[in-house]
């Protein structure tokens, strides 16, 4: 375990507005006004003092690039009193999925994947899964318990594009702690797209291919590796590995230059270190790999920080990539306008439409809680009073295990993007800075 680093009080107050943010992310760079900026610095300050997150950057622009909020607090590394800069790369985590989602629907727009396509098209060793069978009696202790976690049943069906991009497939992760299915996960040693540096797709794939699901596929919502899968899918019908297909399609059309699924090694100084809470609450700096606490599961997670700068890890469609705030900034951005951005169009505007909308009726998201459904690879916030939040509705977004987060809102006509590296606390953090945010715009009258 790594020694502890205690966040010096003197040093987590420093904090660098990201002015230089509008020239790599905005159109049109505008000032924000002294109050927003005063107020949500202090709210930046605030989730590094309390020792919530070790660094934090956020940023909030309009849709045609003007600047609402760029600002930052903390360390990126324990102790060098350097604050996150407009170059410093982030880990996304799970804000790698709406990525490979766009570069499923790019493929669909074309029709060389159809959403309906069932996985075993693509990928022939998901054609005969099985299902984890349901415990009655709720019974998970002893040999017997044992016995009901292992017993499966054929699925009903095969998993299909639609199921993977909205999460009703039924596959899950180790993190989510599924009785019956963790224990099958860890076994076959199945990779979240974390950890487990060395490791090929196709052999992560065979792996959770044989592991059985956590529910019948269309059943419910569940998230998962869904994501990987599609990656998977996108390299299967493309004829490219997926992080040549995205830099080809969509980083480099956008200009997002930072955006990566294989960091060099040149860019090590630039990476904010990652963190997590030990048991008293103190934030340390991750092993490589760190197994880290997953209280929403009970479960836990492994995380391996260096797999971002090892060439030999698969590209994890659904965590596996890194970038900075600010090329994230131009990605939602182009989500927010219809699919284009300075001329480059990378979706059709009812793609994205038909993306950003409900796909999962009334099953709950658990993840995100009451006012939420999930579209094809981001929540969707359905109702702002249930979801407790001063978002507009029809607002959509996801956020990342080591503490990123982002959210479209058409209504308002921003987007806003949260950067931490801090597993587990990150994402409370983004979301406290996001309601900040909404707090200035309403306090403008906007």
């Amino acid at each position: 375990m790594s020694p502890p680093f205690p966040i010096r009080r003197r040093l987590v107050t420093a904090l660098l507005p990201l002015a230089a943010l509008a020239l790599s992310s905005c159109a049109s760079p505008t000032a924000p006004p002294a109050s927003r900026q005063a107020v949500l610095d202090a709210a930046l300050r605030e989730q590094v003092q309390s020792g919530k997150v070790g660094a934090i950057a956020a940023l909030v622009l309009r849709e045609d690039g003007t600047v609402l909020y760029s600002g930052s607090a903390g360390e990126t590394a324990p102790g060098n009193g350097t604050p996150p800069a407009p170059d410093s790369l982030f880990r996304l985590a799970s804000m790698t999925k709406p990525f490979t989602s766009v570069a499923v629907m790019q493929l669909v727009e074309q029709g060389r994947i159809g959403l309906d396509d069932p996985v075993g098209r693509w990928l022939p060793e998901f054609r005969n899964l099985r299902v984890r069978a349901p415990q009655a009696g709720g019974q998970t202790g002893g040999p017997a318990g044992t016995a009901a976690r292992d017993r499966t049943v054929p699925a009903a069906r095969q998993p299909t594009v639609r199921d993977l991009l909205r999460h009703t497939s039924g596959l899950s992760y180790t993190f989510l702690n599924v009785p019956g299915v963790v224990e099958a996960y860890r076994r076959l040693g199945v990779d979240d797209g974390l950890a487990a540096p060395g490791r090929a797709l196709d052999d992560n794939m065979r792996r959770l291919a044989r592991a059985p699901l956590a529910m019948q596929p269309g059943s419910g919502w569940h998230y998962s590796l869904a994501t990987d899968v599609l990656g998977a899918i996108v390299t299967r019908a493309s004829g490219e590995p997926l992080d040549a297909y995205v830099a080809r399609h969509i980083a480099t059309p956008l200009g997002l230059g930072s955006f990566a699924f294989h960091v060099p090694e040149s860019a090590r100084p630039r990476m904010v270190t990652a963190l997590y809470p030990d048991a008293a609450g103190t934030l340390r700096p991750m092993a490589s790999p760190q197994v880290v606490p997953y209280p929403l599961s009970g479960g836990t997670w492994t995380a391996d920080p260096n797999r971002a700068f090892s060439a030999a890890a698969y590209p994890s469609g659904g965590a596996g990539a890194t970038a900075t705030i600010g090329d994230y900034g131009r990605f939602a951005r182009m989500l927010l306008r219809g699919g284009e951005l300075d001329g480059a169009r990378i979706l059709k505007p009812e793609t994205v439409a038909e993306m950003t909308r409900p796909q999962t009726g009334a099953y709950p998201i658990d993840l995100r809680g009451p006012g939420y459904a999930f579209g094809y690879g981001f929540s969707v916030l359905t109702d702002p009073v249930a979801g407790k939040t001063r978002q507009g509705p029809g607002t959509y977004g996801w956020g990342g295990i080591y503490g990123t987060g982002f959210f479209v809102d058409p209504a308002h006509r921003i987007v806003t993007v949260v950067m931490t590296q801090t597993g587990v606390n990150g994402g409370p953090a983004a979301n406290a800075v996001r309601e900040a945010v909404y707090g200035t715009l309403e306090a403008a009258g906007e």
